[in-house]
């Protein structure tokens, strides 16, 4: 094996090492990659790196990022390829990549089944009741609030990769009916019981007790949600977003609740984040949460997992897993 390559890591400072122990697993860069070179750019600007450190940057062949600031790509000639946490890449300047042939993973996956697990607690929170029954406790008045059943409830998955297969196979002992939609109505999707395309998103609404959108940030998902997608669910029908805030048009989500015809809405994402103290969502009956459906810990451990088997691919040349097509 020749020389192996430097490592840039990149990635938010509040996501330390003492966060990502796990005890399946290596997830310390250092531990796990003792013999490569590991440049540690968490948290830097340009302006506090030394020069030594700059020119270290000349030799970093893959960057292992949450964010790609643009002084840190173009201050990396050499870099050949960057593996990404997430699973979208609007943080990532593709055409640049592009330019330059560098090679683009990402996370997909690793995160689904916690994320999934979250979409599984707000469907229980909103169809069993359990914000009024915890506000009778508080009023201190003993009165029976009864849920609904799930079992021949009808959820429409949207966009079913990684996250949404995951909440068809935990869906499954409540004996619900699943509709998937993804962009081929062909393609293979176990746990579901029937399977459109986008195209017809509207029409496989109709009847949905529940819709779960989990969707990739890109020009066709933009404002996919808007006020005609929810005026096509039926009255009292559930809405969650666990994908990317941009794909709803908050607006139209909270006028929609506020009209009484959806029937709940609870959403991990926003248009924009963090989430301005003055936005709408605030004050709406939408149930939101600050991008956190994932749990940290297991989360990572897979994302380090992953990386740890391209590196190894890389040195390697084979194929690498999660690749993302530029």
């Amino acid at each position: 094996m020749g020389k192996l390559p430097t490592i840039a890591v990149c990635y938010i400072a509040a996501v330390d090492d003492s966060q990502l122990a796990e005890r399946r697993g290596p997830t310390r860069m250092t531990d796990a990659l003792p013999e490569y070179n590991i440049v540690d750019m968490r948290d830097r600007t340009p302006e506090d790196l030394s020069p030594s450190e700059l020119e270290q940057l000349q030799d970093v062949e893959v960057a292992f990022i949450l964010y790609m600031p643009d002084w840190l790509l173009a201050a990396c000639p050499n870099l050949k390829w960057i593996h990404s946490f997430m699973t979208g890449h609007d943080h990532i300047p593709l055409p640049q990549l592009k330019e330059r042939n560098i090679r683009l993973t990402n996370g997909a996956g690793t995160a689904a089944i916690e994320i999934a697990e979250f979409v599984i607690a707000r469907v229980l929170e909103h169809w069993k009741s359990f914000p009024q029954i915890a506000a009778l406790q508080v009023e201190h008045k003993w009165r029976p609030v009864f849920g609904r059943a799930l079992s021949d409830a009808h959820i429409v998955l949207v966009g079913y990769g990684p996250i949404n297969q995951q909440v068809a196979r935990l869906l499954a002992p409540f004996d619900m009916r699943v509709t998937a939609v993804r962009r081929s109505a062909t393609a293979p999707s176990p746990g579901a019981n029937r399977v459109v395309a986008f195209a017809d998103l509207n029409a496989a609404m109709h009847d949905a007790d529940i819709v779960v959108a989990a969707v990739p940030s890109n020009d066709d998902t933009t404002g996919m949600f808007n006020a005609e997608k929810f005026a096509a669910m039926q009255k009292g029908c559930l809405f969650i977003n666990v994908g990317r805030g941009t794909a709803v048009v908050e607006a139209d989500l909270i006028a929609s609740l506020e009209s009484g015809h959806l029937g709940g809405a609870a959403v991990d994402v926003a248009s924009e984040e963090p989430l301005p103290p003055d936005n709408a969502l605030w004050n709406s009956p939408v149930r939101i949460s600050a991008h956190c459906s994932a749990t940290l810990p297991n989360t990572m451990r897979r994302v380090h997992e992953l990386f740890f088997r391209n590196i190894a691919k890389f040195a390697t040349g084979e194929r690498f897993e999660n690749e993302v097509d530029l």
